[in-house]
């Protein structure tokens, strides 16, 4: 009797893992064809890597800028937020803010930067946050891209 149960158990097993193959295998050419999309898309992809030199005693500001509404329109206009630092080294600390955006290719970061800056939100929150002096001095932006020994790549 148990030999019965545990042969029907097995024969049980068995034709799951046959119809759950069988299916797996009318998948795959769906997901092969997905895959590829997405490793082409990846290949296009760009970091962006940006350095904020903020003005004297603006950098709180330039933080509250970020953290309360630039984040959230670079996302409405496609940009995907990554990270954002601060240096360690003292005479940076005060004044720099580093970040870094991805975009699904360099032509798409510059319509989303078009978008970014004709948005009447943008141009509001940028107004309001000027009132009392500008809270940049100075931008570098660099695209990266990874490389193919890179950690990021599938």
């Amino acid at each position: 009797m148990m030999i019965k149960r545990v042969g029907l158990a097995c024969s049980l097993v068995f034709c799951v893992a046959v119809a759950a193959a069988g299916l797996a295998a009318q998948d795959s050419p769906k997901q092969a064809n997905e895959a590829k999309q997405a490793k082409a898309t990846d290949q296009k992809r760009v970091f962006e890597i940006r350095t904020y030199t903020a003005h004297p005693g603006k950098l709180s500001a330039l933080h509250s800028r970020f953290r309360d509404h630039t984040m959230k329109l670079f996302e409405k206009h496609g940009m995907k937020n990554v990270a954002y630092w601060t240096p360690t080294d003292k005479k940076l600390a005060d004044n720099t803010l580093v970040y870094v955006i991805s975009h699904a290719s360099e032509e798409a970061a510059k319509k989303s930067w078009k978008a970014f800056g004709q948005d009447p939100e943008w141009r509001q929150v940028y107004k309001d946050s000027i009132k009392e002096g500008k809270l940049v001095k100075k931008i570098d932006r660099q695209y990266l891209k990874p490389t193919g020994f890179s950690p990021m790549q599938k």
